[in-house]
């Protein structure tokens, strides 16, 4: 394959502008979310053995007025995401989702098995945002350091509310994530915000999104859906803990299943090279093994 420049590009569906950038060369790899977001997250070595594409979905793109909220569901997603497919000319793809953009790769696997030769998950949760909540609080209560709960009770003490209610709901949004940091970060004083810089986004469409997740249950169908499946969570995720997966695995198949240790939410940019080693080596071979 030859090389393919640093490029960025965008198909519209439904009133929904996806952004998407093209970086490095060999297989392709479509990573799912937000283009700005999702190419910061990712090493440089990865693009010297992956045609990395990040794509926008549309609660992370311009939406055009009149865009229907309302149209926001799995199906529609997987539309999108074979929009870009199918505008990039990328053939079969590794497909690549993180946090609930993890189930929404899944879920257009699913719906496009010829098109996927492997899905990879990073900390996503398997279960509704209900049972997610309830088992992120049971985590951090057996295994946060007094350390990492002191950080959280002073970085939210110091917030200033006043300030905080007069934010866009935008900033709002980012502004709890970055202060919220020992939740997500094997870090907990790491500041995420430049990961947001220059992030468009709609917040209804974000909760439309969000509510795709009230009643959710992650399964498929081994049958149709053959390609390996790869999991990884972080340790020190305190947001969407591994813990959710230990009922749900031995119902699975097709997977690897891998908790790195020294990482919180995002283990691709926490732990690069134990991440890229993973992933790379799992595109080498057809099978999948199931670990602890």
């Amino acid at each position: 394959m030859a090389e393919i420049k640093i490029g960025s590009r965008s198909v519209n569906i439904a009133g929904a502008n996806l952004a998407y950038t093209l970086e490095g060369v060999g297989t392709p790899v479509l990573v799912v979310g937000s283009s700005i977001y999702y190419s910061r997250t990712f090493s440089e070595n990865l693009r010297r053995s992956c045609l990395l594409v990040c794509s926008d979905l549309p609660h992370f793109a311009q939406l055009n007025p009149g865009f229907e909220h309302a149209s926001i569901n799995f199906d529609f997603y997987a539309k999108c995401i074979e929009a870009v497919r199918t505008a990039a000319y990328l053939g079969r793809v590794v497909v690549i989702g993180h946090s609930h953009h993890g189930n929404a790769a899944l879920e257009y696997a699913k719906r496009f098995p010829h098109n996927v030769s492997h899905v990879v998950l990073i900390g996503s949760p398997p279960v509704d945002v209900a049972r997610t909540v309830q088992a992120a609080e049971q985590y951090w209560a057996l295994h946060a350091s007094k350390e990492r709960r002191d950080s959280l009770e002073k970085r939210r003490t110091l917030v200033d509310r006043d300030q905080f209610e007069s934010l866009s709901p935008k900033d709002a949004y980012i502004s709890q994530y970055v202060t919220d940091a020992p939740l997500y970060w094997n870090d907990p004083t790491y500041d995420a915000s430049w990961l947001w810089e220059g992030m468009t986004f709609d917040m209804d469409a974000v909760h439309a999104f969000r509510n795709l997740y009230q009643d959710y249950e992650l399964n498929w169908n081994a049958r149709s859906l053959t390609t390996p499946v790869l999991i990884v969570m972080g340790e020190n995720d305190y947001a969407v803990p591994h813990t959710l997966w230990k009922e749900i695995l031995p119902k699975l198949q097709n997977v690897t299943f891998r908790v790195f240790r020294q990482s919180g939410h995002t283990p691709q940019l926490e732990r690069p090279e134990e991440f890229d080693h993973l992933l790379l080596s799992g595109l080498q071979s057809e099978s999948s093994v199931l670990l602890p």
